[in-house]
């Protein structure tokens, strides 16, 4: 590690010199970039961001509501308590989300195929200090080509995934960890199998693949929006920073598989209190 760290800032003082950098200024804009990746690439890693609660006490560590700021020697008043594995976890971990009123869901392929739903359920679970899983997603008024779809065995108009599992993740680096943009992914279970599957009138359609949704941190809350962001077939955005591409795949009957990309506003509402935070 050490002679890739030289090797790194002798290229970066050689690439610098036209531009008037010192070997000192290239150190510390290699530390800093050293410091984003080893932050993006380990997404599993005891690092920020995690679900948890921030609870006032006497002798916490921070100043502010949201377990952002660290407090000075007069002024702690918080704690962060991690979701799993604190001294105070979750007592209820369930979650239930319901599609925002006066809106759609859709699904659109990069070639222009579009699925849209008019209601949208789901159930699912805190499962890890970055995790979520037993989620099931529920999708009514589904239609396609002009026809209705739904997955088999399901009520006309209905198409229901396989349990899916999550993850949260950063989407996008800022000069604080307090700015980063967070994000949440959904995948089958283990990163196998398809996403969901049904048929419009007899053509079947089948998902694979996994959804990046942009969350909000920083914010401790029982009900929180979650809007699922996609233009032309291409998901906002496709990946964790540092991560590998994590996108939906369509496959219309015997056609080649697609891209596409989910456009979804959905309110979620916790059991108890839940902050995603994206400093401790």
């Amino acid at each position: 590690m050490q002679e890739l760290y030289r090797w790194l800032l002798l290229a970066l003082v050689s690439l610098g010199v036209s531009a008037g950098w010192a070997p000192a200024q290239a150190a510390t804009l290699l530390d800093r970039n050293l410091n984003k990746a080893s932050f993006s690439l380990t997404p599993e890693a005891n690092a920020p961001p995690e679900f948890g609660r921030c609870i006032k006490t006497t002798g916490g560590a921070y100043k502010d509501t949201r377990c952002t700021e660290a407090a000075g020697a007069t002024e702690k008043s918080y704690e962060w308590y991690a979701a799993f594995g604190s001294s105070h976890p979750l007592e209820k971990v369930g979650f239930t989300n319901v599609l925002k009123e006066a809106t759609t869901a859709s699904l659109e392929t990069v070639g222009g195929t579009t699925v849209t739903c008019k209601g949208e359920s789901s159930t699912g679970e805190y499962t890890g200090n970055k995790k979520v899983g037993k989620v099931v997603i529920t999708f009514s008024s589904c239609n396609a080509f002009g026809v209705s779809c739904n997955s088999e065995g399901a009520a006309e108009g209905t198409i229901v995934t396989y349990p899916l599992e999550g993850a949260l993740g950063v989407e996008e680096l800022a000069a604080e960890p307090v700015n980063y943009k967070i994000g949440e992914s959904l995948y089958p279970v283990g990163h196998t199998g398809p996403f969901a599957k049904f048929s419009c009138v007899g053509l079947s359609v089948v998902i694979t693949g996994a959804i990046i949704s942009p969350v909000a941190p920083n914010s401790m809350k029982l009900a929180i929006q979650i809007k699922t962001k996609a233009a032309k077939g291409k998901q906002r955005p496709e990946n964790f920073v540092g991560g590998p591409s994590e996108v939906l795949m369509t496959q219309n009957g015997e056609l080649s598989p697609e891209q596409a990309g989910e456009t979804l506003t959905t309110v979620q509402t916790n059991e108890e209190k839940v902050e995603i935070n994206s400093v401790v």
